[in-house]
């Protein structure tokens, strides 16, 4: 027997099945947008270190936050406001104290160079230091732990910072290994960059035993 349904009817039911079918889907995307939007949200990590530094047409922005046993590093780099590079991000011992540029090898690439502190008493002093070349970061070798004669009374309290094309570190000086008998005095060391990337101690201190070392300076005031 042929159906007496009239064809506009047979039609329209079929269009409203598929504007049915559609309108679920379009349901079930949304839901799950918005489940995954929820999901990303969550309470910031604290930021405890934050520093944007310019050279050239390039803006780096340099920021630290609270982690398990120290702090993360982020360092964005920026021509304009597209970024030119993926971040960099490592876990750093202790807190991130200050960030500057420089060109120690003189070779027209920017370098950032990012110190660090540890807690306690000794807060020892660290380096994280980066150039900049080619849209991309190549990590340059931080100085070495201290020996010999440059590691004669040393207690940590590290200092750095970039003069001219040197990088340079200062600590006070303690009689032996007790850090309650300083002597007043604070030793500097110079660090140069060489072809290699590598940060290399280019001043020493005089031998052991002497009562004034020639990289020894007065206490600041």
């Amino acid at each position: 027997m042929k159906s007496t349904t009239p064809f506009w009817c047979l039609a329209a039911a079929a269009a409203f099945a598929l504007a049915s079918c559609d309108s679920a889907r379009n349901a079930t995307e949304d839901t799950s947008t918005a489940s995954t939007t929820v999901e990303s949200t969550g309470a910031p990590a604290e930021v405890a270190f934050t520093r944007d530094l310019s050279q050239g047409d390039y803006r780096f922005q340099i920021q630290s936050t609270t982690a398990d046993n120290g702090q993360q590093l982020t360092i964005k780099t920026r021509r304009g406001e597209a970024l030119v590079t993926d971040p960099v991000r490592l876990n750093v011992r202790g807190n991130v104290t200050d960030a500057v540029m420089g060109d120690l090898n003189g070779n027209g690439n920017p370098e950032l160079y990012i110190f660090t502190s540890g807690s306690g008493s000794g807060s020892f002093g660290g380096v994280e230091a980066y150039e900049f070349k080619d849209k991309s970061f190549t990590p340059l070798k931080s100085p070495q732990t201290l020996s010999g004669d440059m590691a004669t009374g040393y207690q940590g309290q590290d200092k750095y910072e970039v003069r001219g094309n040197k990088l340079v570190r200062t600590f006070p000086v303690y009689s032996g290994t007790d850090t309650s008998s300083p002597t007043g005095e604070t030793r500097t060391i110079e660090y140069s960059l060489n072809s290699e990337g590598m940060l290399m101690p280019g001043t020493m201190p005089a031998a052991s035993g002497s009562t004034t070392p020639a990289t020894t300076t007065p206490p600041k005031q």
